[in-house]
């Protein structure tokens, strides 16, 4: 079949082309470069350099597509410098990528969202929990919920909504990258670990391959049509002890504590009873 990844050469959605390239699928990957790097991408994937915002000028590229996989994104930190261009890419790119897929009618868009829509909840996280989100990357990513919802009655929609993915091939910069990933190169280049606020903020750290996992069965099960999944594992993990942990497996450093980021949540205990039992999926315990 014919798949659609945008955001192709970031983290997760070259892991997403790289497994259905295996599975068999002819996959056109979709990227700006503005945060992925194009060694991300796998050999026989059909990469176009392009922008999701434009993505009704290059609509073509789309005829025939069975699925699109929506994983690019404008990520949190960046959205602090340019809340526009967050909202931009995080909104207004997923309408106008709709807007296309009911055009040319395709069958699946399978969309890439993030715990950050709830904001700061007490107490566990369903996908019933309200959406209250405290920074621009939060409400941009619920926007873009929003239209996938509107459109969920012209073509079959899933939604998944991410926390703390984890892997290779995770950016490491510090505005882009995920904490795992920023906090084992500053211990790789004898810096100090950088911990904004006072550690105790706590995470739930999912596996890429438990994300490409859910993406595959997303698209390929029908019970997941029209349907918001928590895609997260359960168990917790502060911020202090990760640094703990990375220090204990891959060398010493000092840690520095700096202020806590605008929109930076406490508290994720997130609950994924939905996606289990809908998806069968299991998520593989935190492994660094």
């Amino acid at each position: 079949m014919k798949c659609i990844v945008t955001g192709v050469a970031g983290f997760i959605g070259s892991h997403i082309a790289e497994r259905l390239i295996k599975l068999g699928h002819t996959v056109i990957g979709i990227d700006d470069l503005s945060a992925g790097h194009e060694i991300n991408i796998p050999n026989d994937v059909r990469f176009e350099r392009r922008d999701i915002t434009q993505c009704r000028e290059y609509s073509a590229l789309f005829e025939g597509a069975d699925v699109i996989f929506h994983q690019a994104a404008s990520k949190k930190n960046i959205c602090l410098n340019d809340p526009v261009r967050d909202l931009e890419v995080n909104g207004l790119g997923t309408l106008k990528l709709l807007q296309v897929a009911v055009e040319k009618k395709i069958k699946k868009f399978v969309h890439a969202s993030t715990g950050s829509v709830y904001g700061e909840v007490q107490g566990s996280i369903t996908e019933m929990t309200k959406c209250v989100p405290v920074s621009y990357y939060g409400v941009s990513k619920l926007a873009g919920e929003s239209y996938v919802r509107l459109f969920s009655d012209h073509l079959d929609t899933t939604i998944l909504r991410y926390f703390h993915v984890y892997g290779t091939r995770q950016e490491s910069h510090p505005d882009k990258g995920g904490v795992v990933a920023i906090f084992r190169r500053q211990i790789n280049e004898k810096k100090p670990i950088v911990i904004h606020g006072d550690g105790m903020q706590k995470r739930v750290f999912t596996h890429v391959s438990d994300i490409v996992e859910a993406n595959i069965r997303a698209w390929l099960n029908p019970t997941a049509s029209g349907k918001i999944y928590n895609c997260a594992s359960s168990r917790q993990v502060s911020i202090i002890d990760l640094a703990l942990l990375l220090m204990n497996r891959y060398g010493t450093t000092n840690i520095v504590y700096k202020e806590p980021l605008p929109g930076d949540i406490r508290n994720f205990y997130v609950l994924s009873d939905r996606i289990k039992s809908d998806l069968n999926i299991e998520f593989m315990p935190f492994n660094i």
